[in-house]
């Protein structure tokens, strides 16, 4: 799989006009002045992998700094920002991969991209066969900037580099995840009854005689349970056995430490009865609250209202002495009345008043009158209800009242000094008593509004009893006693949370002096877990189970641990031997040597990487970490050999190399040009290298020229047209890099070859101008053959007449005086001439916008 082209457009210092790079080599130069595009051409190829750059984390600056990084500031809004390649499978079909660039980095908002594939939208290039590791270099891809990356890395992002590389990460994620869960199983608060029945080995009384662990069944633990309330509280001499000892046994204690503790400071009467309280069968009123509970019955003031109806639609006289006819149609001699002949009345006794057709009669009012007879009973029997369980209520209040709110001033002064001697806080303690008055105030409110309403209940019934209509006036007083009484429960039951939650504070803090005073430490657990034997069981058993996974988990943990560090080792012995073979080839023979990457520690986090001091070559070295004893140099070569070695490992098919050999290394450059790079070719690796360093660019050319490489020059001369590529195929660039890589040069030789570089290449410019201005002028058939065996001497009064500014024929004149000397056998240029030539040079053909393509020479 290779790449066939890089486009790139609006991307960093690219402008509208997409540049394409033409990759039909497997070793690509691309060669370019510092600031000329060179790395924005790298970062565009890094963008294309990951929707990012690494520049942004490693620059150390913040997110913010990075705010429209990618778009070229110079383009409009609009237009178009996208990276693109080709990529050739193995049968040599091509997939176009485009990633274009929607929304710029904004603050520390990061950027948003689209990739296609052949038009259609994938996540990640990883699909179509590019490799991708981990961030922050995540592309085949090393920029200059993340050259040290590394070795030079925190600790910590070092060992996430390396991880990723040897792809050990979801290894560390396995032994967070076990260490995470065994901590968190660890840090679970053991069950609350299993903490009890533990504290109770504090009290020296009962330490002897119970432990959790020697628990085997809930019969044991009752037993157990038996003998600790025996001891602290022994049976009587005249107790007679029973058959349920251990509740005899919770009895007795409970009694013994009511007694020990009242003695002291009676604090348990600071709390209110934690009896439920008792509920309204009948509602008064439709309410939320009657809709959701009873939502098929109707309200008692509804059915009032109703029965009301009914009342009014009978005869008076009827209603009144409907009970005495309803009672003679149930008397035996009516019921068996077969019609034949009158019988007297066994009301009034009236002789023959009842013949069959008035007991027709009177049964056909009676029916008649039913349902109202109906309706009095059930409303009667509902208000009565009522009432019963107001009353309820009223006697539940009173008992959930606690003993503290009737105390005396004297007792509360006298039982708040003792608690002050206990060392408990006062203030907990006269909070709690202020809420039990409090509670006292709500439940006599209560019983008030209760007691009110009793009357009008009795009128009420009755009125129900006598089959009249119940008044307006007494439903609507119905509604308000209703009311008021609802207004006093939601008070009481507000004020009775309140004592609970005081008193109840000051219990916790009162008890356990209090209990050391009255000697009766752990008498209140042992009353508790006594009274719940079957319930503290589970819990032994749910506690036991709990710590024997922990313990199996805690187990397995270690020879998991034990076996991702072999892993690792394994792992990491293999990183650095592929290390050590690209550090060989880059700095053969060296007396600082790279040694291997080692676990730091326990090994879980950190890495380092060592380096061998040895005192000769193949001699026994010492060894010391790699940051501390390494060059400047030496940590650059390491970082590349590192990055090599990650894409040798990732069989990553293609490299981008930014300035891989620093501008302060330069005596390393025929290794890496030489041995490196063949190597990387010898695997398969198309390899891409950007430099601003002419004589690497040189060396790469001659070295592996015999692969046909491609060649190519970046500039940006305009930064509102953007970086241009070119092949350096052209016989000017070509010339001109030539004279680039040699014209700093002290020796003599060197500059003289850059003059005549120079020299040809103003003579190849002043061609190309002049064939410019006569095509420009009608001569289609012009052509650089025209000029054949014309020198600069000849070429130079024709080009100044097409200069194109004030400057340039002084120009042209000054190239000729300097560049002449370079090819006689006067002393060469000295590099500050050669260096303002090469400038004009540069300056002149960017004025006249000229092409000087090699098919053209």
């Amino acid at each position: 799989m290779t790449i066939s082209y890089i486009e790139v457009c609006g991307f960093r210092s690219y402008g509208v006009e997409p540049q394409r790079v033409e990759l039909s080599a497997p070793l690509t130069v691309i060669h370019a002045d510092n600031s000329q595009g060179k790395t924005s051409l790298a970062e565009a190829f890094e963008f294309l992998h990951t929707g990012t750059i690494s520049r942004r984390q490693l620059a150390g600056g913040s997110p913010g700094e990075f705010e429209g990084a990618l778009r070229n500031a110079h383009i409009g809004p609009v237009a178009e920002v996208y990276v693109e390649v080709g990529l050739l499978d193995a049968n040599g079909t091509e997939a176009i991969i485009r990633r274009e660039l929607n929304v710029d980095y904004r603050g520390a908002t990061d950027c948003e991209s689209t990739l296609t594939v052949n038009g259609v939208t994938t996540e990640s290039v990883t699909g179509v066969g590019l490799h991708l590791s981990d961030p922050p270099l995540a592309a085949p891809v090393l920029l200059e900037h993340a050259l040290r990356y590394a070795v030079s890395a925190k600790p910590g992002d070092r060992s996430d580099y390396f991880k990723a590389m040897l792809e050990v990460a979801d290894l560390d994620l396995v032994r967070t995840e076990i260490a995470s869960l065994v901590t968190e199983r660890e840090a679970r608060p053991r069950e609350s009854l299993v903490q009890k029945l533990d504290s109770l080995a504090s009290v020296p009384a009962l330490s002897p005689m119970l432990t959790t662990s020697q628990v085997a069944s809930e019969h044991q633990l009752a037993n157990s349970m038996l003998t600790m309330l025996n001891t602290i509280v022994p049976p009587g001499s005249d107790d007679v056995p029973d058959e349920q000892p251990l509740v005899t046994a919770i009895d007795r204690v409970q009694r013994e430490l009511a007694s020990r503790q009242n003695s002291v400071v009676p604090v348990r009467q600071l709390r209110p009865s934690p009896n439920p309280q008792p509920g309204i069968r009948i509602d008064v009123v439709t309410s939320e609250e009657h809709e959701l509970v009873r939502p098929d019955n109707v309200a008692l003031t509804a059915r009032l209202s109703d029965h009301n109806t009914l009342a009014g639609t009978v005869e008076r006289s009827v209603a009144d002495v409907l009970p005495l006819l309803t009672a003679a149609l149930s008397v035996t001699v009516v019921v068996q009345h077969d019609g034949d002949g009158p019988i007297d009345c066994p009301l009034c006794q009236t002789p023959d008043a009842l013949t069959a057709e008035r007991i027709a009669a009177i049964r056909r009012q009676v029916a008649d009158q039913e349902g109202l007879t109906q309706s009095g009973s059930s409303l009667r029997t509902a208000v009565l209800s009522l009432g019963a369980d107001l009353k309820t209520i009223r006697d539940w209040s009173a008992q959930a009242t606690p003993t503290a709110a009737s105390w005396a001033d004297e007792q509360r002064s006298a039982y708040s000094g003792t608690i002050l001697q206990l060392g408990g806080s006062t203030e907990f303690f006269d909070i709690a008593v202020a809420a039990g008055i409090s509670l006292k105030t709500a439940a006599d409110d209560l019983n008030d509004a209760i007691e009110a309403a009793q009357p009008l209940l009795a009128r009420i019934v009755d009125r129900l009893e006598q089959l009249l209509d119940v008044p307006d006036a007494d439903i609507t007083e119905l509604i308000q006693r209703d009311g008021v009484i609802r207004q006093s429960l939601k008070k009481h039951a507000s004020a009775l949370e309140k004592s609970l939650a005081a008193s109840d504070t000051c219990i916790e803090d009162v008890e356990p002096k209090l209990s050391a005073l009255s000697a009766t430490d752990g008498w209140m657990v042992l009353i508790e877990l006594s009274s719940n034997t079957e319930l503290v069981w589970q819990a032994i058993v749910r506690q036991r189970n709990a710590d024997a996974c922990t313990t199996r988990l805690k187990a397995a943990q270690r020879v998991i641990v034990s076996e991702i560090k072999k892993v690792l080792d394994r792992k990491l012995e293999l990183m650095a031997d592929e290390i050590r073979t690209w550090w060989s080839l880059m700095r053969p023979n060296e007396l600082t040597v790279f040694d291997r990457i080692s676990r730091r520690g326990s090994g879980n986090r950190y890495l380092d990487l060592t380096a061998s001091l040895v005192p000769e070559p193949a001699g026994n070295g010492v060894i010391r970490n790699a940051l501390a004893v390494l060059s400047n140099s030496q940590v650059n070569a390491l970082g590349l050999a590192a990055f090599l070695a990650r894409c040798q490992l990732l069989d990553c098919p293609v490299i981008f190399l930014d300035d891989p050999v620093p501008g302060s290394d330069r005596e390393h450059r025929y290794t890496f040009a030489g041995a490196v790079v063949a190597k990387l070719l010898e695997h398969g690796r198309q390899v891409i290298v950007a430099t601003h360093d002419a004589e690497l660019a040189r060396t790469l050319q001659t070295l592996h020229q015999h692969l046909g490489i491609n060649e190519f020059s970046a500039n940006l001369l305009d930064p509102r047209v953007g970086t241009r590529i070119v092949r350096t195929g052209d016989d000017f660039e070509r010339l001109m890099l030539d004279a680039s890589s040699q014209m700093s040069s002290p020796l003599t030789e060197n500059r003289r070859a850059a003059g005549n570089s120079l020299r040809i290449a103003t003579e190849r410019l002043a061609k190309h101008i002049l064939v410019a201005a006569r095509v420009a002028a009608g001569e289609p058939d012009a052509s650089l053959a025209d000029y054949d065996n014309k020198n600069l001497r000849d070429l130079r009064p024709m080009v100044t007449g097409h200069a194109k500014a004030p400057n340039e024929p002084g120009q042209w004149t000054t190239l000729a005086r300097i560049l002449n000397d370079s090819d006689h056998d006067t002393s060469p240029p000295q590099p500050a001439d050669l260096k303002i030539c090469y400038d004009m040079l540069r300056d002149i053909k960017r004025r006249h916008k000229v092409s000087t393509p090699a098919a053209a020479q």
